[in-house]
């Protein structure tokens, strides 16, 4: 039976992963469509130190972002189903992730990622490591 911090903590990641999955192809649709950043609620989306690269290069670099985020249904996936590599797995993309949050100015990537990290903490015993040898090779 999987603990509340377990299912938490798989929302969590399923709300990041499709949040800015989505978030961003809309954005690049707009991108392709226009050449140019849209504006919402008097916000310049995505505008951020990556602006300096050009609106192709920003166009590449959201494609990558989409594709951390599809990935995070992957992690997604192994974390419900209470494997170890799929919190590893979560927290190599929590840190590819940080290059874009900076990249585009995204301001809700760290308080997000805080909050998968304490879940991951409270749910880390539930977690097996299948595969895993039962004694280290160096013994």
């Amino acid at each position: 039976m999987r603990s509340p911090w377990v299912k938490a903590l798989t929302a969590l990641v399923l709300v990041d992963a499709l949040g800015w999955a989505v978030g961003v192809l809309l954005t690049l649709n707009y991108i392709f469509a226009y050449r140019t950043l849209p504006i919402f609620a008097g916000i310049r989306l995505m505008s951020g130190p990556f602006e300096t690269l050009g609106i192709d290069t920003m166009f590449v670099a959201g494609l990558l972002f989409v594709v951390v985020s599809a990935l995070k249904l992957l992690a997604a996936y192994w974390i419900w189903n209470l494997r170890m590599d799929g919190v590893v797995l979560q927290f190599i993309l929590l840190a590819l992730s940080a290059i874009f949050w900076y990249g585009f100015a995204l301001p809700f990537g760290p308080p997000g990622a805080l909050l998968q990290l304490i879940a991951v903490a409270l749910a880390w015993s539930n977690f097996s490591s299948v595969g895993a040898p039962e004694r280290p090779f160096w013994s």
